[in-house]
C-alpha cells in the first residue's frame, strides 16, 4: 500500500481533495469555508455560542463549507487558526478597550439613538404596562346591565367602582340604574372620590371577573342552549296539537327559554327553511331510495312543497328515479305518515349532531 493511503502510527486513512475543493494556502480558501473549518475544530462545548447565534441559512453554509472538504493537511489547518487568531487581534497582538473605544464598536452595530440609551446619555424610555384586561370589560358590556348589576352587588363597593371606570358611560350608567341601596350609594361614592389605581391592581380585578362572572355565566349560557336544543328537537316529534299547546305553556311560563327553544324546533313543513340547499344531496347519499321514497310519499296537500324543495335540490337524473318511484303503482303504501314522518326528523337531528348536516332558521329579516 502506498504512504496515502496508511501512515505508520495511525489508523486514519487520509483523504484526497475533491476535484475543485481548496487546498494549499488558507489564503485561497473561501472565508465562510475557513469560519466552518474554526467552529469545527473548537469542539461542541467551545463553538455552542457561536452557533446557537447563527440563523438557519448560517448553519446551513457551514455545513456545505464542511461538506466541500475531504481532507486538509497540517500546514492549511494551521494558517487557518493563524489567520483566525490574526483577526481577533486586530493584526496588533493588542487589545485596546474603554469608554470611547466601546463606543466606536457598538456605534458600528446601532443606530445613534440606541448608543445614546446604552451608554447613558440620554434617559431611557419607560416601558407602559400593557393590560390584558381591555377583552375582559368587552366581555362584561356584552352582557345584560341588570345581570352586571347582579353580579356587582355581591362584590364590595371599591371593587365594584373599579369595574364600573372600565366600562363603557352609556352602558356603566345603565349598570348603576340597577343597583340598590347601600350599594348604589357606596360605589358612587368611590366613584366621586376618583382615586388612581394601579394597572395591576386592574388586571387582578379584570382576572377575578373573568372567572368568577364571565366564565360562569358562559357555561350556564351554553348547558342553557343544550336544554333548549333537547326540548326543541323532543317538540319537534309530537303531533301538532300537542305541540302548539306546550309551546303556548312556555311562552307563558319560560319566556326566557321560548326563543331558544323556537328556533331549534322544526317540522316536517318547516323543512325549506330551515334545510340548508347544500345538505339536501347529503340526505339523499346518506338515506336511499328505500327510506326517502315512503317519505316523500306522505309530503302531499299542504307539505307537497316539502316535497318539491327536497327533489329541486338534488341531481335531475336523480330526482326523475324519485319522481318515477312515487309514480309506481305498484309502490307499497305507506300504513303510518306521522310515523314515517316522526322518524325521519329523528335521522335528520341525528345527521345534524354528527355533522353532517345543517339544520337551523334563518334569523327573522328586519326593515
Amino acid at each position: 500500500m502506498s504512504g496515502a493511503a496508511t501512515r505508520q502510527g495511525s489508523n486514519v486513512t487520509q483523504m484526497r481533495a475533491r476535484p475543485g475543493a481548496a487546498s494549499g494556502k488558507a489564503g485561497v480558501i473561501p472565508p465562510a469555508r475557513r469560519a466552518a473549518v474554526v467552529i469545527a475544530m473548537l469542539g461542541e462545548q467551545a463553538a455552542r455560542p457561536i452557533v446557537e447565534k447563527l440563523d438557519n441559512a448560517s448553519l446551513a453554509q457551514v455545513a456545505n463549507e464542511l461538506e466541500a472538504v475531504s481532507y486538509l493537511g497540517r500546514e492549511e489547518l494551521t494558517e487557518i487558526v493563524m489567520d483566525f487568531l490574526q483577526a481577533l487581534r486586530a493584526a496588533n497582538g493588542s487589545f485596546r478597550g474603554g469608554r470611547e473605544r466601546a463606543r466606536e464598536i457598538v456605534s458600528s452595530f446601532l443606530d445613534e439613538n440606541r448608543a445614546d440609551i446604552v451608554f447613558g446619555n440620554v434617559e431611557m424610555p419607560k416601558p407602559q404596562p400593557v393590560s390584558k384586561s381591555s377583552d375582559v370589560w368587552t366581555r362584561l358590556e356584552a352582557r345584560k346591565p341588570a345581570v352586571v348589576a347582579a353580579y356587582l352587588s355581591r362584590l364590595t363597593a371599591n371593587i365594584s367602582a373599579i369595574i364600573l371606570r372600565k366600562l363603557d358611560v352609556a352602558f356603566a350608567s345603565e349598570v348603576v340604574g340597577h343597583l340598590q341601596e347601600p350599594m348604589l350609594d357606596n360605589t358612587i361614592g368611590y366613584l366621586v372620590g376618583g382615586d388612581d389605581v394601579d394597572a395591576e391592581i386592574e388586571d387582578v380585578v379584570a382576572q377575578m371577573v373573568e372567572i368568577e362572572f364571565l366564565n360562569q355565566a358562559q357555561a350556564e349560557e351554553s348547558d342553557g342552549n343544550t336544554n333548549a336544543e333537547s326540548v326543541g328537537e323532543l317538540l319537534s316529534l309530537l303531533p301538532n296539537h300537542t305541540r302548539a299547546r306546550i309551546m303556548s305553556f312556555i311562552r307563558t311560563e319560560h319566556e326566557d327559554k321560548f326563543e331558544s327553544i323556537e328556533k331549534v324546533m322544526f317540522t316536517i313543513e318547516g323543512l325549506p327553511e330551515i334545510l340548508a340547499r347544500q345538505s339536501v344531496p347529503v340526505v339523499f347519499k346518506e338515506l336511499g331510495e328505500d327510506t326517502l321514497v315512503p317519505v316523500l310519499a306522505t309530503l302531499t296537500g299542504p307539505a307537497q312543497r316539502v316535497q318539491d324543495y327536497l327533489l329541486e335540490n338534488i341531481s335531475s337524473r336523480l330526482a326523475v328515479q324519485y319522481r318515477d318511484a312515487l309514480s309506481d303503482p305498484n309502490r307499497t303504501p305507506v300504513e303510518d305518515p306521522d310515523a314515517t314522518q316522526r322518524t325521519f326528523l329523528t335521522t335528520l337531528m341525528s345527521m345534524k349532531r354528527r355533522g353532517l348536516i345543517t339544520l337551523e332558521k334563518a334569523p327573522a329579516k328586519t326593515g
